[in-house]
């Protein structure tokens, strides 16, 4: 267990193949975290280890590499570059003090990454920038600062500076050191702008100078409460300069003692080694050999390696099965963890993902944690096999549990098994995960859309039930009105019946036949909504009525009415907010209304207008393979959520076409 103040915890996020997990990679090597220097192309990386990243070359899971180096105990946690995976890089952001963005000076500035920056930002996390690729052809270090600049903000300000560009680039020096650069007064000014000391602000509005050990004590400060963004440099494929980045880190970098933890009311955590226990789980995975690991963050108090835990309304308390650092794919065991302290422990079956926990439920302390994004892609999957049959409920539930964004459902309407994720990259990793994992395949489709039918005039219905077969016959007669009403009424059912024509016994048949009806549906497979249904009159035989007799009867004169009553297919409408760099809004404002049949509700902008962000609503139907379109249309810098919004009735040229595709599966059937 280490000091607060030696305590390093840092998530390095960004774009995808900016240098991210060859960094991380490159600092487990330096700190002695690896033997080795390991390597995304060669799959000898630290970070990525699952077969799936090995294959595809790309992070799709966070990792974690815990390691005491020097007089300090560092965690790295590396993160996935692709937008889809965005959970994963909340859970690193929430245990880390500062969030590290990696940008390559290649390519530049993304909105991604201001993306991620911002949310770090609400988080309340330090904040920093490591460009990379400075060796680059056309590598320039002043234009991807002031890109930095623009996108973020002018917190942003180079700490580290490099010799030169491309192949001119040898070496890097600390800002700090070299005054007459136009970088290092305004380094000092950021550091001042968080600074509380009044002595010290006197002093620097006289002197315009700080110390060193001025700019120590009070840089870490600056960086956690915002105010600076320092921006760094390094080569971590060639290994140039990383050491630099981790000695400014450990001067630096804001420990948990500088960036407090709150809790959900916003009241500061004292990091008290001594205090109640209290910590949060951010990460969830299942191991083979060990079952359900939980990695945690310790805001209080003290946990000992066979401790027990509880969360919160978790009821009994459980014994950790272990207490470890993870180090990539090891785990270096644990006889302590304190405040700050970021760790793993198994067996504890009843915490899950944003799990409080402490050694009493009185103890635990409720820390705030991000808002998982909502999933906005959707499959129907079938198991390959019986055997998949059998197993694919479990292996569905684990994965959903060590993934927030992935999302399980057994539709009601069309009775398909859905999976809910970010994107079809996305699913298809939990796919793989699952064939590998367990054993499980499936086969994939888009999900049936669950349409409603309702009524656009008003008509009547008429049935008369009648059979004869040999002594008790069955005999029921219905006269009903039909008439359109509010959609959120359902189907509402009215008695007028007078004078006994149907007796008031056998009425609760007739409309439990209107109702059966209404759910199974008349045009299609599909609820009927929207509709008032008026029975007014009838007939009975004393001998040969009964329930079913009128209940087959209703059944019938509601469909009689409904067909004459111009049936109309109501289509489910999604309400769309869409985050766009502003040169793509056009593009996206034409597809949106010229081959998706929606209409934008609202626009605006943020980051002095370089992001578009448009509120539309549009029909489920145009929007299921909406996230691949988007990243073609952006070159994967949009993103989008997407939630349900209201039932709208169908074009008639749409309606036509579904109804004809609905009687071609049921001719096939």
């Amino acid at each position: 267990m280490s000091e607060l103040a030696n305590l390093h915890n840092i998530a390095f996020v960004g774009h995808p193949s900016t240098g991210k997990t060859t960094l991380v990679d490159a600092l487990a090597h330096l700190t002695g975290a690896s033997p080795r220097k390991g390597s995304v192309a060669d799959r000898t990386s630290i970070c990525d280890t699952e077969p799936e990243e090995q294959e595809k070359h790309h992070t799709l899971q966070m990792a974690t590499v815990g390691v005491e180096y020097g007089d300090k105990t560092w965690t790295f946690f590396d993160t996935p570059g692709y937008p889809e995976f965005l959970g994963q890089v909340q859970s690193a952001m929430f245990a880390a003090d500062l969030v590290i963005g990696v940008v390559s000076c290649s390519s530049g500035a993304t909105f991604n990454l201001r993306t991620k920056m911002n949310m770090a930002a609400v988080l309340g996390r330090g904040r920093a920038i490591v460009v990379t690729h400075l060796d680059g052809e056309n590598a320039d270090f002043d234009k991807t600062v002031h890109e930095l600049r623009d996108l973020i903000g002018e917190v942003c300000v180079p700490a580290l500076i490099p010799d030169g560009n491309g192949s001119g680039f040898t070496s890097v020096q600390r800002t700090y050191m070299h005054p007459e650069n136009e970088w290092c007064q305004r380094l000092m000014d950021r550091v001042m702008d968080a600074c509380q000391d009044e002595d010290l602000l006197t002093e620097y509005l006289e002197t315009q100078k700080l110390t060193e050990e001025q700019l120590e004590k009070h840089m870490p400060n600056a960086i956690a409460r915002g105010s600076l963004i320092p921006v760094l440099v390094c080569n971590p494929e060639s290994g140039q300069s990383v050491d630099r980045v981790l000695d400014y880190l450990k001067h630096f970098a804001p420990a948990p003692s500088v960036g407090l933890v709150t809790n959900a009311d916003g009241e500061s955590i004292e990091g008290n080694p001594d205090g109640p226990l209290t910590g949060t789980v951010f990460s969830v995975v299942s191991d083979p050999h060990l079952g359900k690991i939980c990695m945690a963050r310790i805001h209080t108090g003290t946990l000992d390696a066979h401790d027990h835990v509880v969360g919160r309304g978790g009821g009994k308390d459980e014994k950790l099965g272990g207490l470890f650092r993870v180090v990539g794919k090891k785990r270096d065991a644990l006889a302590t963890a304190g405040p700050g302290d970021i760790v793993g422990f198994s067996k504890v079956e009843r915490l899950g993902m944003w799990s409080a926990f402490g050694r009493t439920e009185a103890d635990i302390q409720d820390v705030a944690t991000p808002r998982s994004p909502i999933p906005t892609v959707a499959l129907a999957i079938v198991p390959k096999s019986r055997a998949d049959e059998q197993k694919i409920g479990e292996a569905l539930h684990k994965l959903e549990a060590e993934d927030l964004t992935f999302k399980v459902e057994q539709t009601q309407d069309t009775h398909e098994l859905v999976v809910h994720g970010m994107s079809d990259l996305h699913l298809q990793v939990m796919f793989d995960r699952m064939k590998r994992r367990y054993g499980v395949e499936v086969e994939s489709h888009l999900p049936k859309v669950a349409f409603r039918q309702t009524i656009s005039k008003s008509a009547e219905g008429h049935h008369r039930h009648k059979k004869q077969s040999g002594g008790r016959g069955q005999f029921g007669e219905c006269f009903m009105r039909l008439k359109p009403s509010s959609p959120d009424h359902g189907v509402e059912f009215v008695d007028k019946v007078v004078g006994g024509s149907i007796p008031r016994n056998l009425i609760p048949a007739v409309e439990k036949g209107v109702r059966e009806i209404s759910k199974t549906g008349i045009l299609i497979d599909g609820e009927v909504m929207g509709i008032e249904v008026e029975l007014y009159d009838g007939k009975f035989h004393p001998v040969d009525s009964d329930e079913a007799s009128f209940k087959a009867a209703g059944s019938r004169a509601f469909r009689e009415g409904f067909a004459k009553a111009g049936p109309v297919l109501l289509e489910p409408v999604m309400s769309v907010e869409i985050h766009v760099p502003t040169e793509s809004a056009g593009t996206i404002f034409s597809d949106l209304t010229s081959h998706r049949r929606g209409h934008v509700v609202d626009q605006s902008s943020e980051a002095d207008g370089a992001i578009t962000i448009i509120k539309a609503e549009a029909p489920l139907t145009t929007m299921q393979t909406y996230s691949r379109d988007l990243k073609s249309q952006t070159a994967g810098e949009g993103t989008y959520s997407m939630e349900f919004c209201k039932f709208a009735p169908m074009p008639k040229d749409e309606q036509s076409k579904v109804l004809a595709a609905h009687a071609k599966e049921h001719d096939d059937d």
